[in-house]
């Protein structure tokens, strides 16, 4: 039988209820993060990452608070557990502690710093673009093609994935090395998720998808 928690839950709940009580649980999540973050200002070498950071749950916040329902939602381990599991990878990569080559070297530290900085906001960049939009499984809400997305078909991930690596360089190991690759690797298995459901859905994203950049056209 596929994977289908929502269609499950559905038999006893109205599907629309089930999103809306996604959407709290993740707004709940997310201002408990927001909070964690804003008690951590004077342990940030670079503020501006701080505040990236910080506005980076803001900005989640206000996607779940505002998100309109899927008109192509996920199913089966592809579309949701694989998304799920990349989206917490990042956060093992914390779990090895920072590199004392690096560390020693203030300027190399720094300039790390401010591109985990510059890469975070670009992927609040995307985030802002999608807003009710915004979905960590494989759905489709409407076809976004404005903002930084005119440049980039897949800002947030770019983000993340230089982000990501930037906290690899910073907390260099072999294991670190591993997870960034299944990272990445996750990433784009994802961006090719996305844009089969994309093309499935909206006729029109062929066209937007030849005119901007990504690792494929």
């Amino acid at each position: 039988m596929k994977f289908d928690p929502v269609g499950l839950c559905s038999r006893f709940i109205d599907e629309s209820t089930i999103h809306r009580l996604i959407r709290v649980f993740m707004v709940l999540v997310l201002l408990c993060f927001l909070f964690h973050r804003l008690r951590q200002y004077q342990l940030f070498a670079v503020k501006a990452l701080w505040f990236a950071e910080s506005a980076l749950f803001v900005v989640l916040i206000i996607a779940y608070l505002f998100r309109s329902s899927p008109v192509n939602r996920s199913s089966g381990v592809q579309e949701i557990l694989i998304p799920l599991v990349g989206s917490a990878l990042p956060f093992a990569l914390l779990l090895t502690p920072p590199s004392p080559a690096v560390m020693g070297q203030r300027p190399l530290l720094l300039a790390l710093l401010w591109g985990m900085a510059a890469a975070t906001a670009l992927t609040i960049a995307g985030m802002w673009s999608l807003r009710r939009s915004f979905s960590i499984t494989v759905e489709v809400r409407t076809l976004v093609t404005s903002g930084v997305y005119r440049l980039v078909r897949h800002p947030v991930y770019c983000g993340e994935i230089l982000a990501a690596t930037a906290v690899t360089l910073i907390r260099l190991s072999a294991v670190n090395a591993a997870l960034l690759v299944l990272f990445v690797g996750i990433q784009l298995y994802r961006t090719r998720l996305e844009e089969n459901k994309l093309r499935a859905t909206f006729p029109d994203y062929c066209r937007f998808a030849g005119e901007s950049w990504w690792f494929w056209r």
